[in-house]
């Protein structure tokens, strides 16, 4: 085949080709609403969901210098927030997965929680929309993030959870014991529910065979010191990041020790356990 023979095989008119483009292209135009909420702001609402099953939406915001500022509103951080994913104190793993996210897309994430970026010409509107989209998708991810790969990031969450509830819980942080082979252990929390009673609290990301070993071994090593030191109505916790069906035969066996198992997912379960009585 010639070359002028070979071009025109190959740039002939391409009915199929123009179809697909033309589904596509209508098919993306029915993904994304514009709604005039004031003279100044225009929502964009899409068919995608976050984590939690709710729309994703934005507003792009008209300046007064012509320019234009998308912005989430703080939304999808509040949500993660409110569903116990905090993703903003600063130094933490979930918040720098976050600034991972935006950062290439060249977002940024304001005091107040907004996701945004300023100062758009109206012509870099469409590639900052198909980013903004893109972008809230995986941020909300953040929530779906595999157990095993989050143990820091758990110990985050607990940590947050309980300094920002002291009227709630009484405790103190990383309490020594000392074992009969004079090993040491650290329990995370030491919670005091009433007077008197004191609940040291080790924290697990996941339970395995080993682990609950593991932990039977430091109950076994430690339960007279606890006793010496801290009184009869002392007891010792684990506080795991959710419970899934196999670990249940881990959870019956450390509680067949007198070794209290509470799912930190379950706030009700977590609430009754350590918070302050009165």
């Amino acid at each position: 085949m010639k070359r002028g023979e070979f071009d025109e095989f190959f740039f002939t008119d391409d009915k199929e080709l123009k179809l697909i483009t033309t589904k596509w292209t209508d098919w993306i135009s029915k993904q994304t609403e514009f709604e005039r909420i004031d003279n100044k702001t225009i929502q964009v609402l899409t068919s995608f969901t976050d984590a939690f099953g709710d729309g994703i939406l934005f507003n792009i915001i008209s300046n007064a210098d012509g320019t234009y500022t998308v912005t989430d509103n703080g939304y999808t951080i509040w949500n993660l927030e409110t569903n116990g994913i905090n993703v903003s104190k600063k130094g933490s793993n979930r918040n720098r997965i976050l600034n991972s996210i935006v950062n290439p897309y060249r977002f940024s994430v304001s005091t107040n929680k907004n996701i945004k970026k300023e100062a758009l010409n109206i012509d870099e509107l469409p590639q900052t929309i198909t980013d903004f989209v893109q972008v809230l998708i995986n941020v909300s991810d953040i929530a779906f993030m595999n157990r095993t790969n989050t143990a820091s990031i758990f110990i985050d969450d607990a940590h947050n959870y309980f300094l920002n509830r002291k009227e709630e819980y009484n405790f103190f942080t990383n309490s020594i014991t000392l074992g009969k082979t004079n090993q040491q252990y650290k329990f995370d929390f030491n919670f005091m529910p009433k007077r008197q009673e004191f609940k040291l609290t080790k924290m697990y990301n996941t339970l395995s065979k080993n682990t609950m070993e593991a932990i039977i071994g430091i109950y076994s090593d430690t339960i007279d010191y606890i006793s010496d030191n801290f009184g009869q109505n002392a007891s010792v916790n684990i506080l795991v990041n959710g419970v899934t069906a196999k670990e249940k035969d881990y959870i019956s066996g450390l509680q067949s020790h007198n070794i209290n198992v509470v799912d930190f997912q379950n706030k009700p379960e977590v609430k009754k356990a350590f918070a302050l009585v009165s």
